[in-house]
């Protein structure tokens, strides 16, 4: 008997601990690389070696001090990988600066960028070109 016992305890202290993990689920997420005067567009932004490439995104609800993993895909890659991590503002807002230089040119493809915040989601993808110039 004692065993079931603490079993089912374990068991509800598992469920109680996780709930706050999940407990809002981000119902909006987005990521953009072009930053319009009230809105950010998920269209893919152009930028020349050297330049530094912004990356916002923006979280509904908030999740204001939480941290926001940045996942990038390379050119032609088919995986994201964790390339950084960033704070959630009190707005619900993230930004990434990337300092671009000539290996990071790719002519022909995007970089792809997202951000994940453990256990409330994913956000939409954005594109940016690195190119080497006109």
């Amino acid at each position: 008997m004692g065993k079931i016992v603490m079993g089912a305890v374990v068991a509800v202290l598992a469920t109680v601990m996780a709930w706050p993990v999940s407990a809002h689920p981000v119902s909006r997420f987005q990521a953009c690389t072009v930053a319009v005067p009230g809105g950010c567009e998920s269209i893919a932004a152009a930028f020349i070696f050297g330049d530094t490439v912004i990356v916002n995104g923006r979280a509904r609800p908030k999740h204001a001090d939480r941290e926001a993993l940045v996942l990038r895909k390379r050119p032609h890659g088919s995986v994201f990988r964790v390339v950084g991590a960033v704070t959630v503002n009190d707005r619900g807002r993230m930004r990434l600066e990337w300092a671009t230089d000539s290996g990071d040119a790719v002519q022909d493809a995007p970089y792809r960028f997202r951000f994940r915040i453990r256990g409330h989601g994913v956000s939409t993808p954005t594109e940016a070109h690195v190119l080497f110039g006109e």
